[in-house]
């Protein structure tokens, strides 16, 4: 597709004739960007020609709306993602606080396991004690 666009008014035009310094040009230059080539149409001043001022055709220029376009879906994006963040820290909070509660918990129970091990320690000791008085009696 190629697209026709006048040199008069542009900033391509300006910026050309301030790496040539002195030059003229009437006409037109047509953009191919499909192969990424300048052509053109009209009348060059012989220092124009000498000069062989190198266009840049690989820039593309966007318009406010396509910006426009393209900032808003970034943002539809970018707020996306900071929902589905913010649900993540929440579900991390949350699995943080039942990781505490498990914690406190465990500790109760460990807690209660000691309590049951002296108990046991204790009736070992009296059962042991028992044994001692028996066999004192036993050997009488």
């Amino acid at each position: 597709m190629k697209e026709k666009i006048p040199f008069y008014n542009e900033k391509e035009f300006h910026d050309m004739m301030k790496k040539t310094k002195k030059g003229t040009f009437s006409g037109w230059y047509i953009i191919d960007k499909d192969n990424k080539s300048v052509e053109f149409s009209g009348n060059f001043n012989r220092q124009f020609k000498l000069n062989k001022p190198v266009i840049p055709v690989n820039t593309e220029y966007v318009t406010r709306k396509e910006f426009n376009e393209y900032k808003d879906s970034n943002d539809q994006r970018l707020t996306k993602i900071e929902t589905t963040l913010a649900a993540q820290g929440e579900q991390i909070r949350i699995q943080g606080e039942q990781i505490k509660e498990l914690q406190i918990e465990q500790k109760a129970q460990g807690e209660t396991l000691k309590l049951i091990l002296q108990t046991l320690q204790k009736m070992s000791d009296r059962l042991n004690k028992m044994d001692v008085r028996l066999d004192k009696l036993e050997s009488k």
